[in-house]
């Protein structure tokens, strides 16, 4: 018998609980990864879920994992199918637990065919599910952040060092070549080692400014932590581990504690997806709120091309496309520009940003769609005007003059 890591949204050796475990035995122990079909084929939206920029962060990723578990003797495999297919269910199996609907259901056929033992873990929150204070999610952000941050305490943090060198994978996907374009305001390298330097970068300066520039779209302006808490690369913890170190040795600020409230929304979306399940997909969403939308096939190509007409949208979404990665106040305002001024289905958005993002996590972008949509976590159901925004975040037309 051998154990089994299954890995998900958690590739990293830091802060990892199941590769704590499987240490544990005197088996022999490999890692595997397992990408769902469906994620390469086209969907009911017209999007390939998996695109080629994702793949390319997730192959950079996988490698630099391989490099840190060949040092402790763990070979890693890659594989397209269901885990049942690939992986011998008499086997030992450790594993994250998911959020989304979809890869929940897959740990559920999982866990009623083995045969052998399992063990699933937290990983993905910051906060176990024992400490969440709510026998059901508030709706609203703020009742949850300012419960959480009296009540509830995340683990400690379990460290081990990742190894410098990379190791190379089967991939078994040729997606082709990626090109780095040259005007991004971060070019991702994918993988544990990018992602703990890029977050010693942040902390080392450009943090203390987070809540005065976290609306801009420059290099700094962000911290850009967010693909690599995405498919787990970056473990919450290890962020909030080191951002309250920094604030010990150099004090905390404004700006400190937003990136703290920025970990607490994207917590509150992982709960909110969590406990909604498939609702979270459906076009009233989470409030069950009736709207009239659209599907508009020229309209939406518009869109997705940045072809609207409207130049603050389209600088945007020429940025996506041509990188993989937007700001979040961009996000929001394209987002809002789709549903609310084209009143088209919000769900064809979110799978463009799904298909598109280097930083997708399905929480995060599904609620987060949602949300501008008017039919999430928002009581005031609000619209974004364009012509201000703009006014505001580029009134000298530089982010424009870049991307049209």
């Amino acid at each position: 018998m051998k154990t089994i890591i299954w890995y998900g949204n958690d590739l990293r050796v830091d802060d990892h609980l199941p590769l704590e475990e499987a240490l544990r035995h005197d088996d022999p122990i490999e890692g595997h990864y397992v990408i769902r079909p469906d994620e390469l084929k086209e969907n009911r939206y017209g999007v390939i879920p998996l695109g080629r920029r994702r793949l390319q962060f997730l192959k950079e990723t996988l490698e630099d994992l391989a490099g840190s578990l060949k040092a402790l003797d763990i070979p890693l495999y890659v594989h397209v199918g269901h885990p049942l297919d690939v992986l011998d269910p008499n086997d030992r199996l450790v594993f994250q637990s998911s959020i989304g609907f979809n890869e929940r259901r897959i740990e559920r056929d999982v866990k009623s065919a083995w045969r052998g033992e399992w063990q699933v873990f937290d990983g993905f929150t910051l906060y176990p599910r024992d400490e969440i204070p709510f026998e059901r999610m508030p709706f609203l952000f703020t009742e949850f952040r300012k419960k959480i941050e009296s009540d509830a305490a995340p683990n400690r943090l379990i460290e081990r060092a990742y190894t410098e060198a990379t190791s190379p994978v089967d991939f078994p996907i040729d997606h082709g070549p990626v090109e780095t374009d040259k005007r991004s305001a971060f070019p991702f390298q994918g993988g544990e080692r990018a992602g703990r330097e890029r977050l010693a970068h942040y902390l080392n300066g450009p943090v203390r400014t987070y809540k005065e520039t976290r609306n801009g779209f420059g290099v700094d302006d962000s911290s850009k932590l967010s693909a690599y808490l995405a498919n787990g690369s970056l473990s919450p913890r290890r962020v909030l581990h080191e951002l309250e170190r920094h604030e010990a040795s150099h004090g905390a600020n404004e700006s400190t504690y937003w990136l703290y409230f920025e970990l607490l929304w994207r917590e509150f979306f992982q709960w909110v997806a969590l406990e909604q399940g498939k609702r979270l997909f459906q076009a009233q969403g989470i409030r069950s709120k009736e709207k009239s939308w659209r599907v508009e096939e020229d309209v939406i190509t518009r869109w997705q091309r940045g072809e609207t007409g409207v130049d603050f949208v389209d600088s945007f979404m020429r940025e996506l496309n041509a990188t993989g990665w937007m700001s979040n106040r961009g996000r929001q305002i394209v987002a809002s520009y789709f549903a609310k001024e084209l009143g088209q289905d919000w769900r064809y958005g979110a799978a463009y940003f799904e298909s598109r993002l280097i930083d997708y996590d399905v929480a995060s972008n599904y609620g987060n769609w949602a949300y501008q949509a008017g039919v999430g976590n928002d009581s005031r159901d609000r619209r974004f005007n364009i012509a201000r925004q703009q006014e505001t975040y580029d009134p000298n037309g530089a982010f424009r003059n870049t991307w049209l």
